[in-house]
C-alpha cells in the first residue's frame, strides 16, 4: 500500500479544512461561543442517541476540553477510558490522575495490553519504521482500546479529534460507525481549530498537561512523540513522519 507524504508546513492545516465534509467545513469559522454551542449539541444528540457511551481521554488538551464539556451533560458513572501504552510521559500520569481527582471522576478505566512488547518489535522491524508503529500502535493503543469498548458493550465513545489535525481525520463526520467492536465514534470537536482550544483554556482557566510548556504540541508515547521545534509548523509536527504517513492504516484499525 503506498502511503501518502505528509507536510508539516503551516500549510497543512489549510490543506485539511479543504477535505472536511461540506456540512462540517462552514463551521471552522464560527466564534468560539457558537462552537461550543455547536459541540454541545454533538454531545447532547449522542447521549439521546446511545444509552451506553464512554469517552476516551488522554490527557492531552483536546481530550481535556471534551471531557469538560460532556461532564455537565451526561450521568456521572459514563465510563472515561485511559488507554496506558505503558510508555506515555511519566508528567502525563501524574496529570492524568489530578484531573480524575479534582474533577471527581466516578468511573475511571484504565487499560493496557497485556504484555510490553516495544522492544521485541523493535528488535524486528526496526525502530518507527512503518511495519513497527502499525503493530507497536495497533497492540499497545488501539487493540486495548478497542476491548474495552466491547467489553464493557458501548454503543459509542466520544473522541476529542479535530479534523485541523491530520488529512484523514479531516474526512470524518461527527457520527461515525465502527467495527470489531460495531460502535458508533462521537467526534463533538470535529471543527475546532487549534487558536480555538487555546482560547477556551484560558477562558477557563484550565490547568494542562505540563509537557506542552516544554515544546511538545501534539501527545503521544514517548518512543514517538518528539519536540516540534519549529513555531510556524503543523500541530502535529513531532508526531514522526511515519506515522502521519500511515494514518489510514491505523484508523482502519480503529485509531482515533
Amino acid at each position: 500500500m503506498n502511503d501518502k507524504k505528509i507536510d508539516f508546513s503551516e500549510k497543512r492545516t489549510k490543506n485539511c479544512e479543504e477535505l472536511m465534509r461540506p456540512e462540517v467545513r462552514p463551521l471552522l469559522d464560527l466564534p468560539l461561543d457558537e462552537k461550543v454551542a455547536k459541540s454541545k449539541e454533538v454531545i447532547k444528540e449522542a447521549i439521546e442517541k446511545y444509552p451506553k457511551i464512554g469517552l476516551g481521554f488522554s490527557g492531552g488538551t483536546d481530550s481535556l476540553i471534551l471531557l469538560h464539556l460532556v461532564l455537565p451533560l451526561i450521568p456521572k458513572d459514563m465510563p472515561v477510558i485511559f488507554v496506558d501504552t505503558q510508555h506515555e510521559f511519566p508528567e502525563t500520569y501524574v496529570y492524568i490522575d489530578k484531573i480524575i481527582k479534582e474533577w471527581n471522576i466516578k468511573n475511571f478505566i484504565t487499560v493496557k495490553a497485556d504484555e510490553d512488547k516495544l522492544q521485541k518489535l523493535i528488535d524486528r522491524f526496526g525502530l518507527k519504521t512503518p511495519e513497527f508503529t502499525e503493530i507497536c500502535c495497533g497492540y499497545h493503543k488501539i487493540a486495548p482500546m478497542m476491548k474495552i469498548i466491547g467489553d464493557l458493550n458501548l454503543d459509542a465513545f466520544f473522541v476529542g479529534l479535530r479534523g485541523v489535525e491530520h488529512e484523514e481525520r479531516a474526512k470524518e463526520s461527527f457520527f461515525s460507525p465502527r467495527i470489531n467492536p460495531d460502535h458508533i465514534r462521537v467526534h463533538p470537536l470535529l471543527f475546532w481549530r487549534k487558536p480555538d482550544v487555546m482560547e477556551y483554556v484560558k477562558k477557563n482557566n484550565m490547568e494542562c498537561n505540563p509537557i506542552y510548556a516544554r515544546g511538545y504540541t501534539s501527545l503521544g508515547c514517548i518512543v514517538c512523540t518528539e519536540k516540534n521545534t519549529d513555531p510556524n509548523a503543523h500541530e502535529r509536527a513531532g508526531r514522526g513522519a511515519v506515522r502521519e504517513e500511515i494514518m489510514k492504516r491505523l484508523r482502519d484499525l480503529g485509531y482515533t
